[in-house]
């Protein structure tokens, strides 16, 4: 049962003991009160708990929608209060009208005035409507009491001082019923349960005050208990009405605050109205008179009924004013608006179109029966259509389609919204005319994937079209132009690009209808070949033999010839397959220009035992130091390296690209991150700290944070001695999960360093998306070789904008001990280069630090 279940569990436990405790307390209290009146000190621990939990629930709410419901717990107190004083001062002092009655009709009272409350928030409440309707119960109730000679208005067999008493609890009986009722038949949607649960509570009330009017007209201790039991009920059923509260005033909107007919407070009204003919029959059937008051009291129902039918009346000719000053506005408002508006049925038919639509559809006549798929462009009249059946109203993005106008003009582009009020078949669009936005958005589309000089698709084109599926196989063939300098040198930057444009008809004329050929920058093109590398090397070889025969720009004619890298495209990515056919170019310009080149082995710098060199330790760590501006070694950067049996050293770029080829990037960097780890955390300084790079294009981003926290745990070294140093090209290059990972692992303490820090993006945009803690500034990128004093000022501007992040800053590129002195002039925290300790092993690093006194 849901609202068992919803119930507190304080009045879960506390109704059984309340009627428990009458049970126990009620025979034995002095039904003349001046003896104990352990019932009334029952009852007072009762309001106690109510008061209880009226507060508590309170404490969840907003202020303002906790208001009502303080105000019922503050008057469970003053019922408690009252309680009290009755049960424990019976006698003379409390007999009679006194302090405690006082309390008891505040408490008593209180109800009615939450209702008004919960009343208030309903929107358009008409009060005087609402006084009326409770007049009306109220006088109805009244005179059913009179008609049936209840004791409640008639209370002969009463003593005579007592009189007025029965008749005060049986009119407040009446009245409660009357108010409660009249508030609570309408309120809002979020508060209709906590209303109807509040009109049972003012009905325990009122039946309890029946009860105690019946106790003093004819004395029983069963009118007594029935009287305690209702009040017991009373008061826990407004803890439960407050549990049925929103926790939030969401009244704050018209829908939100609409009117919604409660149907406890509509059992109330029907009651009432129903009972009064019902009551006037069966005394006309039991031949008895109506007495004076009965009379009165129906012509007052009757008048009150009247006086609710013209207020009726003037609030229906209100709203009716109201609907028409509205729909004039809402007409007034389409009719000038720039958006076209229009309703469309289920069947496509327009049923109303404003002069904007009219005027985006090409619609002459406003009456004239149109289909909207009449006026839709035909290749688009398909996703009109399933745009509209398929997809429920307001889900999804805007419908794009083009309409033809009537005029022969060139067909719009509009964007279509629509919404549907639920169980209508109508459906309101919203057109809006968006020809020359799309085409701008194509445009700059078109732009971001173009080169502008050529036409042919730009660098970031290349790469997208390589990393999208493919079944069949593909070669990258990159190019550079043999002594294409000599033309901008002799005949100028235009006659080059010239050469340039010329240089890309040839390439489309010699490649196949399927080939991509596109332009990295410069003087540098790429085609993505479809074939094999045979097949790739025969198209680099036409390109060869187009590209060399003589170029006319102008006055001048030039002998431009063509070198040409190839590489297959594999299961590494673009990124790979460009790096090693870039490899490939530049071995065809040593080999003589104007020649054709195809990565291999030797070119590629790959071994096929890499995976058994790392399974069986035969990979190397180098460690270059970064030292503080006293000569102290404060963190030490960690480098693989590989010393193969043919090849020599392999480090760097040549050994991650040889993993990446094998698709060993993810057990290189475990096991970089694992003996980094081991052997900084196996130096006697703890002073150390260790930085290990994660390199553009081969970063396995996935498991990143679990990989590091377990190297750290193996080894023992603590997360914030361990640096995770990435570029922006990392960032880039790498899955969207690679952020996540470092945050994750930033989270454990370790740091993050953003490197090559200058030749990049800002660097608010990158701790907008990554919180940093270091930056590395390479000096020898920043300028070139006699540009040191321009890079030292750099270098001052970064250390002044990095220190106000709380970065801390570190110089590489330290190449003499005057640039050293120079960069800690700047302000830098650490310094590494040639000029520093570098390419240290890890025996190496440690007799360094024995020879160093410690501080």
């Amino acid at each position: 049962m849901s609202w068992l279940r919803h119930t507190p569990r304080s009045v879960r436990w506390t109704v059984p003991l309340a009627l428990l405790g009458l049970a126990v307390t009620v025979p034995f209290s002095a039904p003349d009160g001046t003896g104990m009146q352990w019932d009334e000190l029952v009852l007072g621990a009762v309001a106690a708990s109510a008061a209880h939990g009226a507060f508590r629930l309170s404490r969840e709410m907003d202020p303002g929608a906790a208001r009502p419901w303080r105000f019922l717990g503050a008057a469970a107190l003053l019922f408690m209060v009252a309680q009290w004083l009755a049960g424990l001062f019976p006698g003379p002092e409390f007999d009679g009208f006194g302090i405690d009655d006082v309390v008891l009709f505040a408490a008593a009272t209180s109800p009615v005035a939450t209702c008004g409350l919960l009343a208030r928030r309903v929107s358009r409440t008409r009060w005087s409507a609402l006084v009326v309707d409770g007049l009306v119960i109220t006088v109805a109730l009244l005179v059913v009491t009179e008609v049936l000679r209840t004791p409640l208005v008639n209370p002969v067999s009463a003593p005579e001082d007592l009189r007025s008493l029965v008749l005060a609890y049986g009119g407040y009986a009446a009245v409660m019923l009357g108010a409660a009722g009249a508030l609570c038949t309408v309120s809002t949607a979020a508060l209709r349960r906590s209303a109807s649960v509040l009109m049972g509570a003012v009905a325990w009330q009122s039946a309890a005050a029946c009860a105690e009017a019946m106790a003093i007209a004819a004395p029983s201790w069963l009118w007594t208990a029935a009287s305690d039991v209702s009040a017991a009920l009373a008061l826990q059923t407004v803890v439960v009405a407050a549990s049925y509260a929103p926790r939030q005033l969401v009244e704050r909107t018209a829908r939100a605050a609409a009117p919604v007919v409660s149907r406890a407070g509509l059992v109330v009204v029907l009651f009432a109205m129903l009972s009064l003919p019902v009551a006037i029959a069966h005394s006309l059937w039991a031949g008895q008179p109506l007495s004076v008051g009965a009379e009165i009291g129906c012509a007052a129902v009757f008048g009150l009924m009247a006086l609710r039918l013209v207020l009726r009346i003037r609030e229906d000719g209100r709203v009716t004013e109201d609907l028409v000053r509205s729909e004039d506005d809402l007409r007034e408002l389409i009719e000038t608006s720039s958006e076209g508006i229009a309703v469309m049925d289920d069947e496509f038919r327009l049923l109303f179109t404003s002069p904007a639509a009219r005027s985006l559809l090409g619609i002459a006549d406003p009456d004239q029966d149109v289909d909207l798929l009449d006026l839709v462009a035909p290749e688009d009249r398909a996703l009109a259509r399933a745009a509209t059946l398929n997809l429920p109203v307001g889900d999804g993005p805007p419908v794009h389609f083009h309409v033809l106008p009537g005029d022969g003009d060139t067909p719009r582009e509009l964007e279509v919204l629509s919404s549907e009020r639920p169980g209508s078949t109508r459906r309101v669009l919203h057109l809006r005319d968006v020809t020359v936005r799309r085409r701008r958005e194509r445009e700059l589309e078109r732009m971001a994937y173009t080169d502008h000089l050529t036409g042919l698709p730009n660098r970031v084109m290349l790469f997208q079209e390589m990393a999208a599926a493919s079944t069949g196989t593909r070669c990258l063939l990159v190019l550079d132009l043999d002594g294409f300098k000599a033309v901008n040198d002799v005949a100028g930057h235009e006659s080059g690009d010239q050469l340039l444009v010329d240089v890309a008809r040839r390439l489309n004329t010699v490649v196949r209808g399927d080939d991509l050929v596109a332009r990295l920058g410069g003087d540098e093109f790429a085609v993505l070949v479809t074939g094999s590398v045979a097949d790739a090397e025969e198209v680099a070889q036409r390109v060869v033999d187009a590209l060399c025969l003589p170029h006319s720009t102008g006055d001048w004619t030039f002998a431009v010839g063509a070198s040409v890298g190839v590489a297959p495209l594999g299961a590494a990515g673009g990124q790979v397959a460009f790096r090693e056919a870039d490899a490939a170019l530049r071995l065809a310009k040593q080999s003589g220009k104007g020649c054709v080149r195809v990565a291999d082995d030797d070119t590629k710098a790959t071994v096929v035992d890499l995976a058994a060199a790392i399974t069986d330790g035969n990979l190397s760590l180098r460690l270059d130091a970064a030292c503080e501006p006293d000569g102290r070694i404060g963190l030490l950067h960690a480098v693989p390296v590989w010393q193969h049996p043919v090849h020599g050293t392999v480090r760097g770029q040549d050994l991650w690209g040889g993993a990446e080829r094998n698709g060993l990037s993810d057990r290189l960097q475990r096991w970089l991150l694992e003996e980094a780890c081991a052997a900084v955390a196996a130096l006697p300084d703890e002073r150390i700290d260790l930085a290990v790079s994660l390199p553009a294009g081969h970063v396995s981003a996935d498991g990143l944070a679990t990989e590091v926290a377990a190297a750290l745990a193996r080894s023992g070294l603590a997360p914030s001695r361990l640096s995770l140093s990435i570029t922006e090209e990392t960032l880039l290059t790498s899955s969207v999960t690679l952020v996540s990972e470092l945050a994750a692992a930033r989270a454990t303490g370790v740091r993050i360093c953003l490197d090559n820090y200058g030749m990049g993006y800002s660097l608010f945009a990158l701790m907008a998306r990554l919180p940093l803690d270091l930056v590395r500034v390479d000096i020898s990128a920043l300028a070139g070789r006699d540009g040191t004093d321009r890079a030292l000022q750099v270098l001052g501007a970064i250390v002044t904008s990095t220190s106000s992040f709380g970065l801390a800053a570190i110089a590489g590129g330290i190449r003499t001990p005057e640039l050293r002195d120079a960069a800690v002039s700047a302000g830098v925290q650490l310094l590494h280069g040639r000029a520093l300790p570098h390419d240290l092993t890890v025996d190496e690093v440690g007799d360094l630090l024995g020879d160093v006194v410690p501080a």
